[in-house]
């Protein structure tokens, strides 16, 4: 087991967090974007247009915007409820206390989820 208690002294003593973060903190969370989950989620897509994962399948370009927006529509509705992982929620408990901040790129609304303040995030 790592030892973490020279990052908890730090965050103790800081007096203001900034968080950045992107799709890799999700993905360790367990949140799968790969090719064994995106089969199982959406497997008419798989069938029909051979996609493979909910990253490459975002770039594919539809015949029709009725298409192209029942993709987008499944895929946001698929990520809006996976429920808060326990690693985002553990992060939040470290720094709920802090001054912090958070901008990210993920749309998966983990750290909203968890807890985070919407005003402390971008």
């Amino acid at each position: 087991m790592k030892d973490y208690s020279k990052i908890k002294k730090l965050l103790d003593e800081s007096d203001a967090i900034i968080i950045g973060a992107g799709a890799g903190l999700s993905t360790a969370a367990g949140i799968n974007f790969g090719e064994d989950e995106f089969k199982e989620k959406f497997p008419e897509l798989v069938d029909k247009y051979g996609m493979k994962d909910m990253y490459t399948s975002s770039f594919y370009h539809f015949d029709s915007e009725e298409e192209r927006w029942s993709y987008w529509a499944k895929h946001i509705d698929y990520l809006y409820n996976v429920e808060a992982k326990d690693l985002y929620l553990n992060l939040f408990e470290l720094v709920k206390n802090k001054n912090y901040f958070v901008i990210t790129t993920n749309v998966d609304r983990q750290f909203l989820k968890a807890g985070f303040a919407k005003r402390k995030s971008l």
